[in-house]
């Protein structure tokens, strides 16, 4: 399995998910709710890479490519997570893919800026 380039990011953006759940109205207009699993699904992560070199914007790109885009699901390393004393989201429940595709802006000659969101998949 792949993991993401081990670029720290210059801010990062984290959204928890829910638990997944169903629920159901009956004919009284009474509701109730079904929990479907123990482990929340759907956290957003985004990261923002300002002004970072070609070769660092070449290897997320390359990263995109090897994952086919957002079909298939990857490891973040612990720069991704850096400033955190406990990761948020577990590396042992939980793998990412890209959300879509991504951004790449030029910044000043030969620095760019990288806009990046992914979701979390179950394992």
């Amino acid at each position: 399995m792949a993991t993401f380039p081990a670029i720290k990011p210059n801010t990062r953006s984290l959204t928890l998910g829910d638990y997944p759940q169903s629920s159901y109205v009956g004919p009284s207009g009474v509701g109730v709710r079904f929990l479907q699993n123990t482990k929340r699904v759907q956290h957003k992560l985004s990261l923002f890479y300002n002004s970072i070199s070609e070769a660092n914007v070449n290897l997320i790109l390359n990263h995109y490519s090897g994952q086919e885009g957002t079909l298939i699901p990857f490891d973040l390393p612990a720069e991704v997570w850096t400033g955190y004393n406990t990761i948020p989201v577990s590396t042992v429940d939980y793998e990412w893919r890209y959300a879509s595709a991504f951004s790449v802006e030029p910044n000043t000659p030969g620095r760019f800026n990288v806009n990046i969101e992914l979701e979390s998949v179950i394992v």
